[in-house]
């Protein structure tokens, strides 16, 4: 009785579904072996309770590790199995192989190692190394390869395109088994697919690093096997590997491959890992077995309506009001789907201009929304799946807002007009009870100062510029709604004094903007807004309407300073202040000459040596610039030969005098860039050398000056006048041009060629002209040098008498004489004819 008690508890069934996540620190009903032994991560310290993990091999080579179950499973509906299995850090082999073995075995062995993966036999060992005790199948996810390759005491399988002829990254089935039996029917071959033909990666292992426990990852993989029931006896065996990413993809390697051994009554499971030359990490998780087809119906999944501002990010416990429909059956909380129409878990949807909705492994799901002015009612779809793999029908998720009953008002647009650096207002929302309001600056310059930005009302200071400012109501009963108020801050114009210097009776044209500014930029001046204030004494303005400019008319003859005061206004209408303009037009430049013989020197060789002065006079009261002095001494000396003998300024003001001056060819006597100071007088000397040619003794002399204002270059001239002073008459008449007369005196007589004393009257008498007072010595000499006539103080009486010779008192005879006339020291001889 007491043994057949035993059996039966051997036997005894567990409950289906099973499941097995391997995150504690202890395992019911489950075995652990390996060199090193297999160990939960969470028992060891790798990891904390609660979230470890089944590892087979440590990324070490040469080892291996396995567990296998001690709960018993029938086997006569078929089973569905599936895993997360993580493969990482090392070089990639060799493997895991999930297996089932009969729940009679007892005692139980592992299978060899190496390429066996620890289910087939292995004969690399001495002595052979035995399969797993009574196995019925085993499914290898196999990293190397070799587990499908007819070597090491394996029976059946396909020599590999690799090394060996190993078949990398496949899915492989072997059949049932016992003992170490090197014949065809023990583990034999069943099938196996590379999941590169299929599109995917078996493990992950080459790039990652650690494991990847999220399924949103590309690392995470999880196999499902499935062994439906064959009419004919056996099952249709089908393997899926279950790919991370966003989305997940599931891909279906071996497909309902039919396995016709019978398998017995009750089974129990393995799972067995090893590493050889190369190394991986090897570890499972969340281990599931149910039967294959059970009268399962898909779980309810129920609208999920709230009530919620879209604005404001949002979670939402979709699965709540979710259940599974299947005996215990639960809702896996990691199944969402957020898009159905399309393959694969979608854990994001984005709805254009609203925001995105994301799937939580907790059950929940999170709304962002693109910015917080968002407003719904915003709707998604979902599916969710329970424990046994089942989908739900798609259910909504609604969030709808709260009906908004009170609206923000921000107040009216405001205007303001600063002259200082800022300016300050309030802004002023509405606060119904129970409410808050708070500002923001949207826009506008730096630098503002909100005075209480929590509060319906606040002072506003900042800077000229445009501003908008966004008041937010929150009141009960309804999301935060907003209301914008745009503000100006505008800065008026400046308007600056102008100072003008103009002509007499000359108009003025004056752009008053010119130099007026404006903060907000000086395009913001309205030119068309410029008014006088008050009018000039002196003259009249008018203003130009659409360019602003003032045209000044001083009335005639008036100079002097004269001004008018304007204001102008800018684009919105702001005035500036009162500005003045000054005017002021200089009394016209006036220029004097006089010129004065100084003296005159008669030279050893008959020419003179002349002196002039002259005065130039400035009787303005600006400089004169570009002094000019000219005299045309060739012009006012006819028939003389002329020689500069010096030219120089003399006086307190000095100018600069021309030096290649010569009187003839060039008659200006001064250089450029002369300057004569207000109310000054400038003194010129010039001495020349005059040879006198003709008979003309007497000249006049006229020189000419200029000068022009500095202030705004109005020449000025002059014609010399006769003295030392330009206005001789009136002061400050320079209008006297009076030449000044140059006389030579000359001690010089006039000896005739002849005379005829006939007593008609007419040059009977020898006339030597003599204006001055000196005494003329005449001697008259006859053709053979006898003196006929002689006199010492000859006063023009001889009449052809000779007083001397044979012939006193005699007229003499006609004929050629000759003469010797001594006159001021000087002899003069030479012939006369006497004729009756």
């Amino acid at each position: 009785m007491s043994v057949i008690f035993v059996l039966t508890s051997f036997l005894t069934k567990a409950q289906l579904p099973y499941f097995q996540s391997f995150k504690e620190t202890t395992a019911n009903n489950i075995r652990f072996g390996g060199v090193p032994t297999a160990v939960l991560t969470a028992a060891s310290g790798i990891d904390a309770p609660g979230n470890g993990y089944l590892r087979l091999t440590d990324g070490i080579i040469n080892q291996k590790g396995y567990v296998y179950g001690t709960d018993n499973f029938t086997t006569n509906l078929g089973l569905s199995i599936s895993f997360e299995y993580f493969t990482y850090g090392g070089s990639g082999a060799d493997g895991i192989c999930f297996f089932l073995f009969d729940a009679t075995a007892n005692p139980f062995n592992i299978g060899g190692f190496g390429g066996s993966l620890g289910y087939a036999q292995f004969n690399l060992t001495n002595p052979v190394s035995p399969g797993v005790s009574k196995g019925y199948l085993g499914i290898a996810l196999d990293e190397f390869g070799n587990f499908p390759n007819p070597r090491e005491g394996r029976q059946g399988g396909i020599v590999g395109t690799g090394f060996f002829g190993i078949s990398t990254k496949s899915v492989v089935l072997r059949g049932k088994g016992d003992g170490a039996a090197q014949v065809p029917s023990n583990y034999r071959y069943l099938t196996s697919l590379q999941t590169s033909t299929k599109g995917v990666d078996l493990v992950d292992d080459g790039a990652a690093t650690m494991r990847s426990p999220d399924s949103t990852q590309l690392g995470y993989r999880k196999a499902f096997i499935d062994l439906e029931p064959n009419v004919n006896g056996g099952y249709n065996i089908s393997v899926r590997i279950k790919v991370g990413g966003i989305p997940t993809k599931t891909t279906t390697v071996i497909d309902k491959y039919y396995y016709p051994d019978l398998a017995p009554a009750l089974v129990r499971y393995g799972i067995s890992s090893s590493t050889g030359d190369l190394t991986n990490f090897h570890e499972i998780r969340n281990v599931r077995i149910n039967v294959f087809a059970p009268p399962f119906t898909s779980p309810t999944a129920l609208d999920d309506i709230i009530t919620e501002c879209a604005g404001k990010t949002t979670i939402i416990n979709v699965v709540s009001n979710d259940a599974s429909t299947n005996a215990g059956g639960s809702i896996d909380l990691t199944s969402i789907d957020l898009n159905p129409d399309v393959a694969g878990d979608q854990k994001t949807f984005l709805i254009a201009g609203k925001g995105t909705f994301t799937a939580n492994n907790n059950g929940t799901v999170t709304f962002t929304p693109l910015n917080g002015t968002i407003t719904g009612p915003i709707n998604a779809k979902y599916t969710i799946s329970d424990n046994f793999g089942y989908k739900s029908a798609p259910a909504n998720i609604i969030i709808a807002e709260p009906v908004t009953v009170i609206q923000a008002n921000a107040g009216i647009d405001q205007l303001i007009n600063i002259g200082a650096a800022t300016g300050t207002l309030t802004i002023t929302g509405n606060s119904p009870a129970n409410s808050t309001g708070s500002w923001a600056q949207t826009s506008g310059p730096t630098g503002t100062i909100v005075g209480s930005p929590n509060s319906p009302s606040t002072a506003i200071t900042g800077p000229n510029g445009t501003y908008v400012f966004t008041y937010t109501l929150t009141a009960p009963n309804q999301c935060p709604v907003t209301d914008d108020v745009q503000i100006i801050i505008n800065a008026i114009p400046v308007a600056v004094n102008d100072i003008v210097t103009g002509v007499i009776n000359t108009p003025i044209l004056i752009n008053v903007i010119n130099n007026d500014t404006d903060r907000d930029g000086n395009a913001t001046i309205d030119k068309t807004t410029v008014l006088i204030k008050t009018q000039p004494a002196n003259g009249t303005v008018i203003v130009n309407p659409v360019t602003g400019v003032i045209t000044y008319t001083p009335r005639p003859g008036f100079s002097g300073s004269d001004s008018f005061t304007y204001i102008v206004k800018d684009n919105r209408g702001a005035e500036s202040n009162v500005a003045t303009v000054t005017i002021t037009l200089p009394t016209p430049p006036k220029i004097g000459l006089a010129k004065s013989l100084i003296r005159i020197d008669e030279q050893p060789d008959g020419s003179f040596n002349v002196k002039f002065q002259f005065n130039i006079k400035n009787y303005s009261n600006v400089i004169l610039k570009d002094i000019s002095l000219k005299d045309d001494l060739s012009t006012s000396f006819p028939g003389t030969t002329i020689r500069v003998i010096s030219l120089a300024s003399t006086g307190a003001t000095v100018l600069i005098t021309n030096a290649t001056y010569n009187g003839s060819s060039i008659t200006e006597m001064l250089n450029g860039n002369n300057q004569l100071p207000a109310n000054a007088t400038a003194q010129v000397e010039l001495v020349i050398n005059i040879n006198i040619i003709g008979n003309n003794l007497n000249f006049i002399n006229t020189a000419i000056t200029q000068g022009a204002s500095v202030t705004d270059g109005t020449i000025t001239s002059d014609q010399s006048t006769d003295g030392v002073t330009p206005d001789p008459i009136n002061p400050g008449d320079v209008t006297p041009a009076v030449p000044t007369p140059v006389r030579f005196i000359v001690d010089r007589i006039f000896i005739p060629g002849g005379f005829s004393p006939n007593g008609d009257g007419t040059n009977d008498n020898f006339v030597i002209p003599n204006s001055g007072l000196t005494p003329v010595d005449f001697e008259v000499y006859n053709r053979w040098g006898n003196v006929v006539y002689k006199s010492s103080d000859y006063l023009n009486t001889w009449n052809g008498t000779a007083n001397k010779g044979l012939l006193i008192g005699q007229d003499l005879p006609v004929g050629t004489y000759y003469y010797i006339v001594n006159y001021n020291g000087k002899k003069y001889n030479g012939y006369l004819t006497l004729n009756r």
